[in-house]
Order: C-alpha cells, then structure tokens, then sequence
C-alpha cells in the first residue's frame, strides 16, 4: 500500500510502492504555514526542498518599491521547488495563500534518495521540465494577451491542471487566489483585473459565486479568448 504521506502526489502514478516509503522515510518534517507566511524567502540557501501536502502557496518576486509580481502557482500534491536541489539559493519566495501543510525532504536525503532509485531522476527531471513549459504559457500570457484574456488563460491553466489531477469538478474552481492575486499572476493592476472578471461575467464565461470561487460557465469559449490549449503537466515524453 502507498504510504499515506504522499497518497495525493501528482506523480504518484509513476512511482512504485517502495520509492513512495522510501520518500516517506527521507521527509524530516510536516510543518503548518499560516495563510500569508513566507515558506522560502528569495536569496536565503535552502537545506530542502518542499512538497505540499494542503494549501495553495505562490512563487513571486518583488521589485524595489515592494510590488509582487506571481511567477507561479503550487498546488497541493504538487512538489514546490524541485529547482532548488540544485539551486540551494532561491531567486523567488513562497508564500502561503491559505492554511498549508508542506513536508520538507532535506536535499542530502533526496540525492541519497535519487541514488538508490535512479528511475526517480527521470521522475523529478519530468516534473521540472513540465514547470518549465508552464512557465513558457505564462510568458505567452502575459507578453500577447489582453487583459481579459489573461485572466482567461489563467482560469484555464488552472482549471487545467485540477482535472488532471482529478479536483475539477462541475466546473467549479475553488482556490484562495483573490482577485489581486489573478492581477499579480497576470501583470496587471488590481482595478484592471477587476473589470477584465465583470466583462468575463457579462459574456457569461464564468460566474464569481464568491470571492474565491469561480464557476466555468462556458469552457471553450474561455479557452478560444485566451488561445489556450492543454497544458503537458508531468506528462512529458521520455
């Protein structure tokens, strides 16, 4: 039976009974992050990497005068910052949106890990590539698109990736992100966002039920007006 820790892990598919223990075993620690606290703090070394067990938390940058700027989204069963294995030095912070529960895997146990079960390099190597695709539609996002049509893409993204991992259902989008955080993630001003939501409800594409729920109205219609298709989320060829 697959241990219990990683039970939701979006690439447990792929991994065997024993590399889920043996992940198990190398976890030193589940800590609780409070909504709004920083998990990794840009510039700091690391001594792990993170996994998230519950919650949304965001990778951001922010410039001189204090303005975030989202360069990514993790959401729970994902690993947050595989990068880092090798990185050591973050050039991003995270931060919680909402109460989150993070195992922490120390970096010496995962390349002990990696050692004894080599098929996991593939594993993480597709994990890593797959964010860096998803990073290449957020450049997209942001340097063609109008405003509504990021705000599109990214409720498309997003809505994405929780069908593959099984928590899209009835088209409802249930995550923490406020409006200000849509902006962030889509370079944009938080007024301006505001109102790319109010024409997208006009058009009758989504519904904000409330203020962190979005309900998918008219699928197809949000993907042709952000010109998105399927996202590869750790499915990459080998």
């Amino acid at each position: 039976m697959c241990p219990e820790l990683y039970s939701e892990c979006t690439l447990r598919t792929e991994l065997s009974a024993e590399v889920l223990s043996a992940l198990e075993e190398a976890t030193s620690d589940v800590i609780t992050i409070e909504a709004g606290n920083d998990l990794v703090t840009s510039g700091e070394a690391v001594s792990h990497i993170h996994y998230l067990l519950r919650g949304t938390v965001v990778r951001y940058r922010e410039d001189k005068k204090g303005h975030r700027q989202v360069v990514g989204i993790g959401l729970h069963g994902e690993f947050l910052d595989v990068d880092n294995f090798q990185l050591r030095v973050p050039n991003y912070s995270m931060r919680s949106l909402d109460k989150a529960e993070v195992a922490k895997i120390p970096l010496d146990g995962l390349a002990a890990l990696l050692c004894r079960f080599p098929d996991m390099v593939r594993i993480l190597w597709t994990s890593t590539v797959s964010e860096g695709i998803a990073l290449q539609y957020w450049i997209f996002r942001i340097g063609r698109l109008r405003g509504e049509g990021r705000i599109a893409h990214l409720i498309c993204e997003l809505a994405e990736r929780l069908r593959q991992y099984g928590r899209f259902e009835g088209g409802e989008l249930n995550l923490p992100l406020r409006q200000c955080d849509y902006a962030e993630a889509c370079g944009m001003t938080p007024i301006h966002a505001n109102r790319c939501f109010a024409s997208l409800r006009e058009r009758g594409l989504v519904d904000v039920k409330q203020t962190r729920s979005i309900h998918v109205l008219a699928e197809p219609e949000l993907r042709k007006l952000a010109m998105f298709s399927a996202l590869p989320i750790n499915s990459v060829e080998n």
